[in-house]
């Protein structure tokens, strides 16, 4: 009886959260639930050079998930009645020390050709982060008989107050394999940053910073609420990262 009664009130909370026929309350409703999902969460990601144990070896990883995060993007193809979705992702890397928010959207400007943009602001104890960054989707071939690939091109920069400013360009290809109910995404790429810290070490400051990264990353999608939950994971010699984000179409 409990069971039931709990899936009763889950499914009113999704026709009334998820399922209104105005784009503005509906987006509202979604902001609402973004925030309630943060709040939960906890910790966002610091970028303190100064609190690290070892700076020579743990800079490095910290840098890398500042170049990874300002040029996320994800998986996913806009309807054909549709021109916009929007999303919000949460960040995790295997180096950091909590999570990163990161807002997304996509606009369709013909059937083959994506701009992107993201945005990240919060601020605690520990400082200010600022990112942003924009990107293209491309798939080659005629509309009629597209290609299985598509090419992305993103670029981005992020910003820690008094710490260090990252800026980073990545390339990837991905192809999209179906697999039953589940669509998998296999792609890989190559993620160039520059490092600009400001932390300063007996009277001069440390050095500019230059790491290439070459990966591959692998991601799938399911419908959650009348949203797209797509869940991606990115591998490399000395970095991952997983992400999870919540996409939405207007």
């Amino acid at each position: 009886m409990k069971l039931k009664k709990s899936f009763n009130l889950l499914k009113t909370a999704n026709e009334g959260l998820f399922n209104s026929s105005y784009p503005i309350i509906w987006a509202m409703r979604v902001v609402f639930f973004i925030f309630f999902v943060s709040v939960s969460l906890g910790q966002w990601t610091n970028f303190k050079l100064d609190q690290l144990s070892d700076y020579s070896k743990e800079s490095e990883a910290l840098f890398r998930q500042a170049g990874f995060a300002a040029t996320h993007h994800y998986p996913m193809e806009i309807n054909k009645g549709n021109r916009i979705n929007y999303g919000w992702s949460i960040i995790k890397s295997s180096s950091s020390n909590g999570f990163l928010p990161t807002l997304h959207s996509q606009l369709k400007v013909s059937w083959n050709l994506y701009i992107k943009g993201r945005i990240a602001a919060y601020s605690g104890k520990e400082g200010a982060v600022q990112m942003y960054g924009w990107g293209l989707s491309f798939r080659p071939g005629k509309e009629d008989t597209p290609s299985n690939w598509i090419v992305n091109f993103n670029s981005g920069r992020l910003y820690s107050h008094d710490q260090v400013r990252v800026s980073a360009l990545q390339v990837n290809v991905e192809r999209k394999l179906n697999l039953k109910k589940f669509p998998i995404h296999l792609g890989f790429g190559m993620n160039i940053l520059k490092a600009n810290p400001y932390l300063q070490f007996e009277d001069s400051y440390m050095e500019k910073v230059e790491i290439q990264t070459n990966f591959i990353n692998v991601g799938s999608s399911t419908t959650f609420f009348g949203m797209q939950l797509i869940p991606q994971i990115w591998l490399a010699p000395k970095y991952s990262m997983v992400s999870l984000t919540i996409v939405g179409e207007l």
